[in-house]
């Protein structure tokens, strides 16, 4: 989720996308049009968003499946999903300080390459 904080898309960037005159774009708009009046009314609150835009949390994780060169930095820590509800439930929590020991570490990504993401989203509604 904060990674997708870190990198949202302008809206100005987002109405176009949703305006590309495609039944794909049409379907997008419509399917995103709740969402966005919810998204628009909660970006002024600072606690919850760094700044105003478009935040598709699985269209970054497709972006990178697709092309991992979206992905300009990453870290590599143990993580964990919290099942006891003590600080969030069935999330995964990061482990950067290795508290937990894991043998295994994940991958996270930390920036993007928001032109190159930019246009993986215009192509989709293409």
């Amino acid at each position: 989720w904060e990674y997708c904080l870190h990198h949202p898309l302008p809206w100005a960037f987002f109405e176009e996308w949703i305006h590309q005159g495609t039944e794909k774009a049409s379907f997008m708009r419509k399917i995103t049009a709740h969402s966005e009046t919810i998204a628009k009314n909660k970006q002024g609150n600072r606690e919850l968003y760094l700044e105003p835009g478009f935040i598709s949390c699985d269209s970054y994780a497709m972006a990178t499946a697709i092309d991992e060169s979206v992905v300009t930095e990453h870290i590599q820590v143990g993580v964990s999903v919290e099942l006891q509800g003590s600080l969030t439930r069935g999330m995964m929590v990061l482990d950067p300080s290795n508290l937990l020991k894991k043998q295994h570490r994940a991958f996270i990504a930390a920036k993007c390459d928001m032109e190159k993401f930019s246009h993986l989203m215009m192509s989709a509604l293409k």
